[in-house]
């Protein structure tokens, strides 16, 4: 009864996205790959408009994480920085399928972990995967400061080696969420291994899902463009989960299993 009641909480909250996404998603186009002949709508920091100030002013942010994605984005590599967009998603994703266990793949500076850790109950814990420990260290003050690093567990290596670990110490079936986020060719194996992490009505969040546009010109073929596009089509193909892809900031897909 639970793993099919957690089942049909999960897919409730895929409707949710779906249902509210033109609200979260609808900006004035920002990035086109130029041979896809499609708009992809751009993270809100990168964009200055009418109708983004007014989605960033609705999106109300935690008050350190905000200052913590201010700080981020300025960074050389600034636009490593999940949107606030993004980050509410995870949050309010978390909530809503009651997740305590969830996986963070490319942590940058924290933003999505410090995001993740706010839609979790006490106790609960972000398992946040990098291999760059500088960047790491830049947002931990802010951790600190917001109360959530007492939930985020640093794993400093690469990411399918921590997901194997994870399934070595009989972790199978039992995380509630994995967001990825990280190199771009690795995706196909960090949804490979994430599949047998998550419990049923578990959820992938897939972030950079439309890659700028790439994914749809078939004249781009390179390792990073050609990961993005094999994980959506494993997501869509794969016949244990439900799969939604969205143009929300470089788009985001999401699958629940079954």
């Amino acid at each position: 009864w639970r793993s099919w009641g957690m089942v049909g909480l999960g897919t409730a909250a895929l409707g949710l996205v779906s249902a509210g996404i033109y609200y979260l998603g609808y900006r004035k186009g920002h990035s086109m790959s130029a041979n896809s002949g499609t708009t992809v709508k751009g993270k809100s920091y990168e964009m200055v408009d009418a109708l983004t100030n007014y989605l960033t002013q609705h999106n109300v942010d935690d008050s350190v994480l905000s200052k913590l994605r201010s700080f981020s984005v300025k960074h050389h590599r600034g636009r490593m920085t999940s949107p606030v967009e993004v980050g509410k998603l995870l949050t309010i994703l978390c909530q809503a399928i009651g997740a305590r266990k969830v996986i963070d793949i490319g942590v940058f500076t924290g933003c999505s972990a410090y995001a993740m850790a706010l839609g979790l109950p006490n106790g609960g814990k972000v398992v946040a995967c990098d291999i760059n420990m500088e960047y790491i260290q830049l947002g931990q003050p802010y951790w600190i400061e917001g109360g959530v690093s007492d939930k985020i567990n640093l794993h400093i290596q690469p990411a399918t080696k921590t997901l194997q670990d994870l399934l070595d110490n009989g972790e199978d079936s039992s995380y509630d969420m994995i967001f990825i986020d990280a190199d771009k060719k690795s995706y196909p194996k960090y949804f490979e291994l994430g599949l047998k992490l998550l419990r049923k009505g578990g959820m992938f969040v897939v972030d950079n899902a439309l890659w700028s546009g790439r994914v749809a010109d078939v004249t781009v073929d390179d390792d990073d463009t050609n990961g993005v596009r094999t994980i959506n089509r494993l997501m869509r193909d794969e016949e244990s989960v439900d799969f939604l892809l969205i143009n929300v900031a470089d788009g985001v897909g999401i699958a629940i299993k079954k």
